[in-house]
């Protein structure tokens, strides 16, 4: 009996056609009540198929609108609109996973350039009591000479030390734990200062014309409370000779740092002093010099010789020229010192930075409290061309943006809104052999970058030197091995885990990682207490003999230990408890699921054996559709890092693929023709441009909604330039 015109007739066994089939939206049809649990939850995409005939019906793609007739005006529900925006927020985390690919690729090539790094700051060593005690006006009216010294400018034969903005002891800083008496006594610091006014004088009368009459300590100084041993700042009060009630305060900044002297092919530790003299706070500092005794501490004379000032070099290097004492019989030399720190691996990996103090001349207030330390990171990784598959992860993803937009234009031309998932393409299989490939980089790399990394982390949490790094690398590297763990998760569970939640959850953790360890005492005990012996090697052992001719020490770059796994564990605390995180998340999604299971939605423009056809639509739920058998793309079976959606739709005890289902599987349809794997589209790109087939790519043609069961091989005439502009997805049987 010949079918009715407004029935809906399909493609049988014996070839004879039938009304095409098409698509239309669920919205219009069933009960429009379902609870916020199912919404939320729902994989539904609200398909339905449809006869020719009612093609000009106002129809919906996942809900969304789109007619070739005169359409008749119809609202987006509030969960349509979820859809749409839950579907933006999955193309933002690609375009994040692209600028952090492409971040990660540029410094990559600025590594391996050894490019310049810009000047930042390594820290401000601070000094808190002694701006309150030398007042705001001229030194000899301040509260230190009227008040401690009692306005009596006679030498003494003690140092004072600052312990509190109130207290002054004539004998240590009692409340510093970490107070090297050996340095900070006046016996040691008399002498110091004797030995520049003596060693300079060949050259200016700036010390000679003034008589010590106290050293001042301040017991808040950053280097004195941190025990270290190669730097060293005190306040000199001192008189004029000629004048007693003259009074001056001298300040000798003292450092111990790296020289080379080019000419003579000469290096070495050496003692570098600055030394500023202030008559009135209110005034600029114009009186500085700059001295240096090389090879001390590790010679028992410290022999200042006076430098000047030249300029500051590309790598951070204070370069000077020496003022000779006689400069008939001395040449002048030029040199450049650094106060180097840092560490590094053999010859190929160094994390060093090459710094010098300034002072602000400008400000008398600052210059004494603030001892700034400005340079540059040097930073050397020859295995650093490792990270450069961030460009390859770059580009797949590029390409997948390329491909979701065609698609979603052609169905924007076609008035239909259609979002996909720009993850689609990216099967758990990938994910998982990216993460792979990372890891064999750090084998490759010998673990360095992640070291670096968290010893960058290990000086800020321990509140000792200031690390800097390329982090782009890391965060590049550790996002890539997470996404490959959270997919393999997913199929482990057997539930998609959306992009958008794995990948900005991501982001949030990664970006207080500091706070989620401090939080974690035992973590951060690890951290503080390894890192802290380690950046302890750069702190020279000294014999008993040198520790005898200077109690200051060379605090110069180190070759790291054995990395410490427990330690890189530690540092990345946040990332293991994050994948916990996502781990039960899935697994309250599957519970959910098995309480819940997802209802057959069966949907038709006509309701005449309806529940015929639902039955039908159930017995069907577990057979594989035409286009699963054809591709071996088993929707039932993606799972991964990968947006929710419905995997099939029913019509009249038929089973569709959904258009989802077939994006998310990897594959488009060419120009309504061909469907092809989303993945091979840019080796079709490219076997067109070479006008040769160079690798064998198989497609499927498309007749309506029907795949042919057998694929076929794809020639650079099989497409045209203008085929591969039109992409599109649609249900397929």
């Amino acid at each position: 009996m010949p079918a009715a015109d407004d029935e809906p007739r399909f493609w049988g066994n014996n070839g004879n056609a039938i009304t095409k089939l098409q698509v239309k939206a669920q919205g219009s049809g069933g009960s429009s009540k379902r609870s916020v649990r199912g919404s939320v939850f729902s994989r539904e995409k609200l398909y339905v198929v449809k006869s020719k005939k009612e093609s000009r019906k106002f129809t919906f793609w996942k809900g969304r609108a789109s007619s070739k007739q005169p359409r008749t005006k119809q609202k987006f529900t509030k969960w349509q609109l979820f859809n749409v925006a839950r579907r933006l927020v999955v193309i933002a985390a690609a375009f994040q996973y692209l600028y952090i690919s492409l971040l990660a690729t540029w410094r990559t090539v600025e590594v391996l350039r050894s490019m310049t790094n810009p000047t930042q700051s390594f820290g401000i060593l601070t000094a808190s009591y002694i701006a309150g005690y030398i007042g705001d006006g001229l030194i000899k009216d301040s509260p230190l000479v009227q008040g401690v010294l009692e306005g009596d400018t006679t030498p003494r034969d003690y140092a004072l030390f600052l312990e509190s903005n109130t207290s002054v002891s004539k004998e240590n800083c009692s409340n510093v734990p970490l107070f090297n008496a050996d340095i900070y006594n006046n016996a040691f610091l008399n002498r110091t200062y004797m030995d520049m006014v003596r060693d300079t004088s060949y050259n200016t009368s700036l010390l000679t014309d003034l008589e010590l009459v106290v050293v001042v300590v301040d017991c808040s100084s950053t280097q004195l409370e941190t025990g270290d041993p190669s730097t060293l700042r005190v306040f000199n009060i001192a008189r004029s000779l000629s004048d007693p009630t003259d009074v001056y305060l001298v300040t000798l900044s003292l450092s111990i740092q790296d020289y080379t002297m080019w000419t003579y092919k000469k290096d070495g530790p050496a003692l570098v002093a600055m030394v500023t003299v202030i008559h009135d706070m209110q005034a600029d500092i114009t009186k500085k010099i700059y001295m240096m005794a090389p090879t001390y501490p590790y010679q028992r004379s410290m022999e200042f010789e006076i430098y000047e000032f030249i300029r500051i070099t590309n790598e951070s290097y204070r370069e000077l020229r020496s003022i000779p004492k006689d400069p008939t019989t001395q040449p002048v030399k030029h040199l450049v010192t650094s106060r180097k720190r840092g560490f590094f691996d053999g010859g190929d990996q160094s994390n060093i930075h090459s710094t010098y103090s300034v002072l602000n001349v400008a400000d008398a207030t600052s210059a004494l409290t603030l001892w700034e330390w400005l340079g540059e990171s040097l930073i050397e990784d020859s295995w650093a061309w490792v990270h450069g598959i961030h460009f390859i992860f770059a580009l797949q993803t590029i390409s997948s943006l390329v491909v979701l937009s065609l698609v979603t234009y052609q169905n924007f031309l076609a008035g239909k809104v259609w979002i996909g998932d720009p993850f689609a393409s990216v099967s758990t299989a990938t994910f998982v052999s990216r993460g792979l490939l990372v890891m064999l980089s750090w084998y490759l790399n010998s673990f360095w970058t992640l070291f670096e990394f968290a010893m960058s982390n290990a000086a800020i949490l321990s509140g000792s030197e200031i690390v800097h790094v390329h982090g782009e690398l890391v965060h590049a590297d550790v996002l890539v091995i997470y996404l490959g763990i959270v997919a393999f998760l997913s199929w482990v569970i057997r539930e998609r885990i959306d992009p958008s939640v794995a990948i900005f959850l991501f982001e949030i953790i990664h970006k207080h990682r500091l706070s989620f360890i401090r939080m974690a005492p035992a973590a951060l005990n690890e951290i503080v207490t390894y890192s802290n012996r380690v950046f302890e090697l750069g702190n020279v052992k000294k014999t008993e003999i040198l520790a005898g001719i200077s109690p200051l020490n060379f605090w110069s770059t180190f070759q790291i230990p054995k990395k410490d796994g427990t330690f890189l564990a530690a540092s990345f605390f946040p990332k293991i408890i994050l994948l916990a995180i996502v781990a039960f998340y899935a697994i309250l999604r599957k519970i959910y699921r098995y309480y819940y299971p997802e209802p057959i939605q069966q949907r038709s423009t006509q309701s005449t054996n309806q529940s015929a056809n639902e039955k039908t639509a159930t017995t069907l739920k577990g057979h594989l559709t035409n286009f699963e058998i054809s591709t071996g793309a088993e929707l039932q079976a993606r799972f991964g890092v990968i947006s929710d959606y419905k995997n099939y739709v029913y019509f009249k005890g038929m089973k569709f693929a959904s258009a989802d289902g077939v994006y998310c599987s990897g594959y488009v349809i060419v120009n309504g023709k061909f469907l092809v794997s989303s993945k091979q589209l840019l080796a079709v790109v490219m076997m067109k441009l070479a006008r040769s087939r160079f690798t064998n790519i198989y497609v499927y043609e498309v007749e309506g909604n029907t795949v042919k069961d057998t694929a076929r091989l794809a020639y650079p005439e099989t497409f045209t330039w203008k085929d591969l502009l039109r992409l599109n997805v649609t249900v397929l049987l």
